[in-house]
């Protein structure tokens, strides 16, 4: 009799325990928040102060992370001075060698939550710690890095961030993004992905290609049409309808004979952004004999390419489904 009760004993205790554990961590939590909150109240003047660019003097090293969660949340009216007077007021009060420091925490979450921190720090002191913390062995601190990256935007970033893209070390859009924020330095080495081994590399060149190049880039994503990846000849076709490449109408039609549906897809979409009327006999066909998803979206290029031809098709009310949607769409002014 005495080992079952000794057993439920024990499972009180553990009972009584746990919720000891749970009472504490809720009162800590509690406590941090009322903490954070009553440091933003504190904290907000100095952080007006570094977005007008001025002297702000110090702050004590528990309101740092809520300094910098303000300051990201203002990020939209940084300006140039406003970030050099944040630069300079964490490098001064040590904050970003600190926090540098502590990317060697053993513990992950600690790790990528500094990582996020120095992002909103705007300090160049920041830029080799987080070049590490791109390797490290946590994805969500990775993931922090780059992000913070692409808000410092550092153009010695955007080797090692290509290099994260192409390995998958950090999620397509956040890496993407990074670059995009660094811009143009990040130029050469997209274009020499174009010809890497990896479809999904040159797939991802040819989109930052299409958001960061220039009209001398056409050629090259011209080139890419004829890829034997489906992806990137599909990226090519949104890659040149962004660029505006007028030139490449008869590049983009013969892919409207692809033997993949979503090729055929953007090929008629950027046909319609970047085409002209040349390509309405080979667009009507798609309308009329391919899959509803190709037909739809050809009917719409073909408003834009040939809208004249679209009222006279789609006004008669044995026309395709499709033309008479997109001949009332041109009626009523949307199209």
């Amino acid at each position: 009799m005495a080992a079952p009760l000794e057993v439920a004993l024990a499972l009180i205790a553990v009972g009584v325990m746990y919720s000891l554990l749970l009472w504490v961590r809720r009162m800590h939590a509690d406590h941090s928040r009322r903490r954070v909150a009553e440091a933003r109240v504190r904290l907000e003047p100095l952080a007006h102060a570094l977005l007008d660019g001025e002297p702000a003097g110090t702050t004590a090293r528990r309101d740092e992370q809520a300094l910098t969660q303000i300051l990201a949340e203002l990020a939209p009216a940084l300006t140039g001075e406003s970030r050099d007077a944040i630069a300079d007021h964490f490098e001064t009060s040590g904050a970003v060698t600190r926090v540098s420091r502590r990317l060697a925490d053993p513990r992950a979450h600690r790790r990528a939550e500094h990582a996020a921190l120095l992002g909103d720090m705007c300090s160049s002191l920041a830029e080799v710690p987080l070049l590490q913390a791109l390797n490290d062995r946590d994805p969500d601190v990775r993931l922090a890095a780059a992000r913070s990256l692409g808000r410092l935007r550092p153009r010695t970033a955007a080797g090692p961030l290509l290099f994260a893209l192409v390995q998958g070390l950090v999620p397509r859009a956040v890496a993407a993004n990074a670059l995009l924020s660094i811009g143009a330095a990040a130029l050469p080495g997209i274009r020499n992905l174009l010809d890497d081994d990896q479809p999904a590399a040159r797939a991802n060149a040819v989109e930052l290609l299409g958001r960061l190049g220039n009209p001398r880039d056409s050629q090259s994503l011209r080139d890419r049409l004829g890829d034997d990846a489906p992806l990137v000849r599909r990226r090519a076709c949104e890659a040149l309808a962004r660029l505006g490449a007028d030139d490449a109408g008869d590049a983009l039609e013969e892919l409207l004979a692809d033997d993949v549906t979503d090729v055929r897809i953007s090929a008629a979409a950027a046909i319609g952004a970047v085409g002209d009327d040349r390509s309405a006999p080979t667009l009507l066909r798609l309308v009329h004999h391919d899959v509803v998803e190709v037909s739809e979206v050809a009917a719409r290029a073909l408003s834009a390419v040939a809208p004249a031809l679209v009222k006279e098709l789609g006004g008669d009310p044995e026309a395709h489904p499709q033309l008479r949607h997109a001949a009332s769409l041109l009626e009523a002014g949307v199209g």
